[in-house]
């Protein structure tokens, strides 16, 4: 019995550390996502000959990290669509600063 106690109690800080890196590694890529969105923001802002369609998915195509970065025993799991709405929210902020400027 005492065994399994310290089997137990030795397994719970391991898989809260797990957790944690998964959330730093998450998060890293959420800024460098962040990062890259504003880098090509004025591609974005140019004329529409550079860029056709809608802003969000030609930073979706141009700024998506690797699919070998999102795999989930590196970053847990991630919300559905996090991707999107980061781009979404950081491209609302720029246009809102062009905007006030």
């Amino acid at each position: 019995m005492r065994i399994a106690v310290t089997l137990l109690l030795a397994i719970v800080p391991w898989s809260a550390s797990a957790e944690i890196g998964q959330n730093e590694k998450l998060r890293e890529i959420i800024t460098n996502l962040k990062a890259c969105v504003r880098t090509h923001a004025p591609e974005v802002q140019e004329p529409a000959d550079k860029v056709s369609g809608n802003a969000v998915d030609y930073f979706i195509k141009v700024c998506s990290p690797p699919l070998a970065d999102l795999d989930p025993a590196k970053v847990g799991a991630a919300p559905p669509g996090v991707l999107r709405v980061t781009i979404t929210e950081e491209w609302n902020t720029i246009e809102g600063e062009t905007r006030t400027r």
